[in-house]
């Protein structure tokens, strides 16, 4: 679990220029954010068949030129791009005592540019928070209130850890994606390759609640998904991480479409329905768009 919730969470990230800055190595065309105007996904976290935890990310589109502030640090970026940006928040917590939250994270995106980050995390004896912006070619960060470091990443094919997941559902994954991508790690000092890979179709046959911008409700009680593997590709690699992303005709939460913002869509698609790692599984159990 510990593990899982230090890689993933997550849970986890266009066309042009904005794009390439954390973009896959593969030069892959995609075609815009694929997720509503606010976005609420509901995962059980299970181990060992066991519910154990609750995890819940909600993704916020942030409007286009505007000064948008990380409200975990108080500081404050540009959203640059002449589309929108995105903050995602991400919050775990104990299934039997849910005041008990072991790790809440916070991030921000400026269309699909990594800006900048935070997680706290209080687990089986995992204490720490930590602190990130990406600035030129580099990663900031700091542990704990500790002196600030950083991890050359490069001006392309970065990510943060907390927008993987997310990045690549944008991308036509149905039709045999593949790529890879760098991620700072801060516990190492180092930047870590990672590759993703599309694993074929596969069916999720756990029933998930689909809500629409209008309160209306449907249970689906199978989701024809895509499967993707990330895996770290030097040693030491682990096991790979395996995603499961409803297919983008397979569930849709339809957001609003009198949005203002349609850059990519008004609706959620391509939808994380599970997360598989060692022993460890997140199952969304609802989703819900506005």
């Amino acid at each position: 679990m510990r593990k899982l919730l230090i890689v993933l969470v997550v849970a986890i990230l266009a066309a042009g220029a904005a794009f390439a800055t954390a973009s896959c190595s593969n030069k892959t065309a995609v075609p815009g954010a694929v997720w509503a105007n606010e976005e609420v996904a509901e995962y059980q976290i299970i181990r060992d068949n066991v519910v154990v935890g609750a995890m819940v990310i909600r993704m916020e589109r942030l409007p286009a030129g505007s000064e948008v502030t990380l409200n975990a640090t108080g500081e404050t970026y540009s959203i640059g791009s002449s589309a929108h940006g995105t903050r995602v928040t991400v919050t775990a917590s104990d299934s039997a005592d849910p005041d008990n939250v072991w790790l809440y994270g916070e991030s921000i995106m400026d269309r699909f540019t990594s800006v900048a980050s935070y997680r706290k995390m209080n687990y089986g004896g995992e204490n720490y928070e930590l602190k990130a912006h990406f600035s030129g070619k580099y990663y900031y960060y700091t542990l704990n209130g500790g002196k600030e470091e950083r991890i050359r990443v490069g001006k392309s094919g970065f990510l943060d850890r907390e927008h993987m997941f997310t990045i690549v559902r944008c991308y036509d994954i149905e039709a045999g994606y593949s790529g890879s991508y760098k991620i700072a790690d801060p516990f190492s000092g180092e930047a870590v390759k990672i590759s993703v890979a599309a694993a074929g179709e596969v069916a999720f046959s756990n029933p998930v609640e689909v809500v629409d911008f209008a309160g209306n409700s449907e249970t689906r009680a199978t989701t024809l998904c895509t499967a993707v593997t990330f895996s770290r590709t030097e040693t030491p690699q682990g096991k790979p991480v395996t995603v499961l992303y409803s297919k983008a005709d397979g569930l849709e939460a339809k957001g609003d479409p009198a949005s203002s913002d349609a850059a990519g869509g008004t609706s959620s698609v391509r939808v994380p329905v599970q997360i598989i790692e060692n022993d460890v599984t997140y199952n969304l159990v609802r989703i819900s768009a506005k």
